[in-house]
């Protein structure tokens, strides 16, 4: 079947529009929902390729194909780098699988989660149900739905791990000011003294990686710890990566290592062996890091090119 680009919709067809140069159309079995929330637009998807989607603003989220890539290469390695991770702040993760595979940690005794949507988070409890696996149901949940910014403003609880899942910082999008020295600031005060944090990376794609080297360095202005690692997900069609920060100079990965195997999680994607290998980066990404320096701010939040 030959597709016109320039067609927002197709019978059959689902379009995803992913940076200004190309679009990718999924041929797609069933819409699960369509709609609009306070903040953005919402689309589940039942597609042929990759099994049920989750899209924001026509933007791929997570797909039932391969979710537990993202989700599992986001939370372990900086759950495993804390010596015991009992008090856990989420923010984002409207699927559930985020809390999901925290809620794996014996260890955990707390975890606070802020979402901004609430009716994102319903439709997800609703039609991404297997995704969450019971987890918003767990009693150690506290789940708020406000700014989370403001939210960490508010509040002065510390926590051992902060996982930062955000979606996209587009422009008039609520993330915006959620990739910025002032709150990576904001997440240092709330961080005990062993507290490491994970944020999502963005793009290392070589043409697009500028906004991701310019988190790296922002992150470096605040945090004596900065480790980025690229991992593997196909859906997304684009390479990325995550960043683990910590308030401590140094972050022992042999230890780490070790308790991967006292852990014993069934996972299926990360591993002791894969961690061992997991901050080795490329030399196109540690090039980027020394040509795209500009800090990242509140008043100049850099919207991604």
């Amino acid at each position: 079947m030959k597709i016109d680009p320039t067609k927002l919709e197709i019978d059959g067809w689902y379009r995803e529009d992913t940076v200004e140069d190309m679009v990718i159309f999924y041929k797609n079995k069933k819409v699960v929902y369509s709609g609009q929330s306070r903040f953005q637009r919402i689309d589940i998807i039942d597609t042929i390729g990759y099994g049920r989607m989750l899209f924001l603003d026509r933007i791929a989220q997570s797909a039932s194909a391969d979710e537990f890539m993202y989700h599992e290469m986001l939370v372990h390695p900086v759950m495993v780098m804390h010596p015991e991770p009992k008090n856990i702040f989420v923010l984002g993760g409207s699927e559930g699988a985020t809390i999901r595979e925290v809620f794996r940690y014996p260890t955990v005794e707390r975890v606070v989660m802020v979402d901004i949507d609430e009716e994102l988070v319903r439709l997800c409890q609703k039609y991404l149900a297997d995704w969450s696996d019971n987890a918003y149901d767990d009693p150690r949940l506290d789940l708020h739905f406000e700014d989370g910014r403001k939210y960490l403003e508010e509040n002065t609880e510390k926590f051992d791990v902060m996982i930062v899942d955000l979606s996209d910082p587009m422009p008039d999008s609520p993330a915006l000011l959620l990739f910025t020295k002032e709150f990576y600031t904001l997440l240092s005060d709330r961080l005990t003294e062993q507290g490491l944090a994970v944020i999502q990376g963005e793009t290392i794609n070589p043409e697009r990686i500028s906004f991701h080297a310019r988190l790296v360095n922002t992150l470096k202005t605040v945090f004596p710890t900065v480790l980025p690692y690229p991992y593997p997900i196909q859906s997304f069609h684009d390479l990325h990566a995550h960043i683990i920060v910590s308030k401590q100079p140094g972050v022992d990965l042999k230890k780490a290592e070790e308790r991967i195997r006292k852990y014993n999680l069934p996972l299926r994607c990360f591993s002791d062996e894969l961690f061992g290998s997991l901050f080795n980066l490329p030399l196109f990404m540690r090039t980027a890091y020394e040509t795209h320096t500009e800090i990242i701010k509140d008043d100049d939040p850099g919207i991604k090119e």
